[in-house]
Protein backbone atom coordinates (compact mmCIF):
# COMPACT_ATOMS: atom_id res chain seq x y z
CA UNK A 1 0.00 0.00 0.00
CA UNK A 2 1.38 3.40 -0.86
CA UNK A 3 2.64 5.18 2.29
CA UNK A 4 0.15 8.07 2.10
CA UNK A 5 -2.70 5.57 1.77
CA UNK A 6 -1.34 3.53 4.68
CA UNK A 7 -1.32 6.66 6.83
CA UNK A 8 -5.13 6.68 6.55
CA UNK A 9 -5.34 2.89 6.97
CA UNK A 10 -3.51 2.99 10.34
CA UNK A 11 -6.63 4.45 11.93
CA UNK A 12 -8.26 1.02 11.65
CA UNK A 13 -5.23 -0.79 13.07
CA UNK A 14 -5.31 1.49 16.10
CA UNK A 15 -9.01 0.98 16.73
CA UNK A 16 -8.79 -2.39 18.51
CA UNK A 17 -6.10 -4.37 20.29
CA UNK A 18 -4.75 -6.70 17.64
CA UNK A 19 -3.19 -10.02 18.49
CA UNK A 20 -4.49 -11.92 15.46
CA UNK A 21 -4.15 -10.20 12.12
CA UNK A 22 -5.54 -11.81 8.97
CA UNK A 23 -4.93 -10.62 5.43
CA UNK A 24 -6.73 -12.18 2.51
CA UNK A 25 -4.70 -11.26 -0.53
CA UNK A 26 -1.12 -11.09 0.73
CA UNK A 27 0.38 -10.63 -2.75
CA UNK A 28 3.99 -9.40 -2.33
CA UNK A 29 3.54 -8.75 1.38
CA UNK A 30 3.76 -4.95 1.16
CA UNK A 31 0.68 -4.30 3.27
CA UNK A 32 1.58 -7.15 5.62
CA UNK A 33 4.97 -5.58 6.31
CA UNK A 34 3.40 -2.15 6.89
CA UNK A 35 0.81 -3.55 9.29
CA UNK A 36 3.36 -5.62 11.21
CA UNK A 37 5.83 -2.72 11.48
CA UNK A 38 3.01 -0.61 12.86
CA UNK A 39 1.71 -3.21 15.34
CA UNK A 40 4.68 -5.30 16.51
CA UNK A 41 6.51 -2.46 18.33
CA UNK A 42 3.47 -2.06 20.59
CA UNK A 43 4.64 -5.16 22.44
CA UNK A 44 1.62 -7.43 22.13
CA UNK A 45 2.07 -10.94 20.83
CA UNK A 46 1.12 -10.65 17.17
CA UNK A 47 0.13 -13.44 14.80
CA UNK A 48 -0.18 -12.67 11.10
CA UNK A 49 -2.13 -15.14 8.99
CA UNK A 50 -1.95 -14.49 5.26
CA UNK A 51 -3.86 -16.07 2.39
CA UNK A 52 -2.97 -15.80 -1.29
CA UNK A 53 -2.82 -17.82 -4.49
CA UNK A 54 0.74 -16.54 -4.96
CA UNK A 55 2.39 -18.03 -8.07
CA UNK A 56 -0.87 -19.55 -9.31
CA UNK A 57 -1.96 -16.12 -10.50
CA UNK A 58 1.27 -15.38 -12.35
CA UNK A 59 0.57 -15.15 -16.05
CA UNK A 60 -2.83 -16.78 -15.43
CA UNK A 61 -4.89 -14.34 -17.46
CA UNK A 62 -8.15 -16.31 -17.21
CA UNK A 63 -7.95 -16.56 -13.42
CA UNK A 64 -7.05 -12.89 -13.00
CA UNK A 65 -9.93 -11.85 -15.27
CA UNK A 66 -12.40 -14.06 -13.37
CA UNK A 67 -11.24 -12.67 -10.02
CA UNK A 68 -10.88 -9.15 -11.40
CA UNK A 69 -7.31 -8.99 -10.15
CA UNK A 70 -5.14 -6.35 -11.72
CA UNK A 71 -1.84 -7.23 -10.04
CA UNK A 72 -1.29 -10.87 -11.01
CA UNK A 73 0.57 -13.28 -8.77
CA UNK A 74 3.61 -12.97 -6.54
CA UNK A 75 6.22 -15.35 -5.19
CA UNK A 76 5.42 -17.02 -1.87
CA UNK A 77 9.16 -17.44 -1.23
CA UNK A 78 9.62 -13.69 -1.56
CA UNK A 79 6.94 -13.06 1.07
CA UNK A 80 8.39 -15.73 3.37
CA UNK A 81 11.76 -13.98 3.27
CA UNK A 82 10.17 -10.65 4.13
CA UNK A 83 8.14 -12.04 7.04
CA UNK A 84 11.02 -14.13 8.37
CA UNK A 85 13.14 -10.99 8.53
CA UNK A 86 10.40 -9.33 10.61
CA UNK A 87 10.19 -12.40 12.84
CA UNK A 88 13.92 -12.04 13.52
CA UNK A 89 13.38 -8.38 14.47
CA UNK A 90 10.34 -8.88 16.69
CA UNK A 91 10.29 -11.72 19.21
CA UNK A 92 6.56 -11.14 19.78
CA UNK A 93 5.71 -11.81 16.11
CA UNK A 94 4.86 -15.04 14.30
CA UNK A 95 3.22 -15.77 10.99
CA UNK A 96 1.51 -18.37 8.82
CA UNK A 97 0.98 -18.24 5.07
CA UNK A 98 -1.67 -20.28 3.30
CA UNK A 99 -1.27 -20.81 -0.42
CA UNK A 100 -4.18 -21.58 -2.70
CA UNK A 101 -7.73 -20.54 -3.35
CA UNK A 102 -9.45 -19.43 -0.15
CA UNK A 103 -12.31 -21.83 -0.90
CA UNK A 104 -9.71 -24.55 -0.22
CA UNK A 105 -7.60 -22.90 2.49
CA UNK A 106 -9.67 -20.45 4.53
CA UNK A 107 -11.40 -22.09 7.47
CA UNK A 108 -14.08 -20.37 9.53
CA UNK A 109 -12.30 -18.35 12.17
CA UNK A 110 -12.46 -15.05 14.01
CA UNK A 111 -9.59 -12.60 14.23
CA UNK A 112 -9.03 -9.26 15.87
CA UNK A 113 -8.49 -7.63 12.48
CA UNK A 114 -9.12 -8.82 8.92
CA UNK A 115 -8.10 -7.07 5.73
CA UNK A 116 -9.94 -8.47 2.70
CA UNK A 117 -8.12 -7.68 -0.54
CA UNK A 118 -7.98 -11.02 -2.35
CA UNK A 119 -10.12 -12.09 -5.26
CA UNK A 120 -12.61 -9.45 -6.34
CA UNK A 121 -15.33 -11.65 -7.84
CA UNK A 122 -18.66 -11.61 -6.05
CA UNK A 123 -18.40 -15.31 -5.17
CA UNK A 124 -14.92 -15.00 -3.70
CA UNK A 125 -15.61 -11.87 -1.65
CA UNK A 126 -18.81 -13.39 -0.28
CA UNK A 127 -17.04 -16.65 0.59
CA UNK A 128 -14.08 -14.91 2.22
CA UNK A 129 -16.38 -12.76 4.34
CA UNK A 130 -18.46 -15.81 5.36
CA UNK A 131 -15.34 -17.39 6.86
CA UNK A 132 -14.24 -14.36 8.90
CA UNK A 133 -17.56 -12.63 9.59
CA UNK A 134 -17.26 -12.99 13.38
CA UNK A 135 -13.97 -11.09 13.55
CA UNK A 136 -13.77 -7.88 15.59
CA UNK A 137 -12.89 -5.52 12.74
CA UNK A 138 -13.13 -6.32 9.03
CA UNK A 139 -11.85 -3.93 6.39
CA UNK A 140 -12.65 -4.47 2.71
CA UNK A 141 -10.38 -2.86 0.14
CA UNK A 142 -11.71 -1.64 -3.20
CA UNK A 143 -15.12 -0.85 -1.73
CA UNK A 144 -15.77 1.94 -4.20
CA UNK A 145 -16.77 0.94 -7.70
CA UNK A 146 -15.87 3.67 -10.14
CA UNK A 147 -15.36 1.57 -13.25
CA UNK A 148 -16.99 -1.82 -12.57
CA UNK A 149 -13.52 -3.29 -12.05
CA UNK A 150 -14.62 -5.49 -9.14
CA UNK A 151 -17.66 -6.99 -7.44
CA UNK A 152 -16.76 -5.89 -3.90
CA UNK A 153 -19.30 -3.01 -3.93
CA UNK A 154 -21.99 -5.36 -5.25
CA UNK A 155 -21.45 -7.73 -2.33
CA UNK A 156 -21.26 -4.89 0.19
CA UNK A 157 -24.55 -3.44 -1.03
CA UNK A 158 -26.18 -6.82 -0.43
CA UNK A 159 -24.48 -7.21 2.96
CA UNK A 160 -25.57 -3.72 4.07
CA UNK A 161 -29.14 -5.00 4.37
CA UNK A 162 -28.02 -7.02 7.42
CA UNK A 163 -24.86 -5.27 8.64
CA UNK A 164 -23.83 -1.72 9.47
CA UNK A 165 -21.06 -0.80 7.08
CA UNK A 166 -19.01 2.38 7.30
CA UNK A 167 -17.31 3.67 4.19
CA UNK A 168 -14.09 5.62 4.43
CA UNK A 169 -12.21 6.57 1.28
CA UNK A 170 -11.46 3.28 -0.56
CA UNK A 171 -12.51 0.97 2.29
CA UNK A 172 -15.63 -0.49 3.86
CA UNK A 173 -15.49 -1.33 7.55
CA UNK A 174 -17.54 -3.74 9.65
CA UNK A 175 -17.20 -3.58 13.41
CA UNK A 176 -18.24 -6.56 15.53
CA UNK A 177 -17.26 -5.26 18.94
CA UNK A 178 -18.89 -3.11 21.56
Amino acid sequence: MKPWIFDDFKRFLDEVEIKTLCEIGTHKGNTAVQMILHLAPKGNNLSYIGYDVFDYARNNVAFNQKERNGKGGASKDFVIKRLTKLKESFSNFKYQLHEGLTKDTLQENSFDFVYIDGGHSYETVKFDYSRVKNSKLIVFDDAKNKNNANDVPVFLKELSKDKDIEYYKRWAIIRNYA
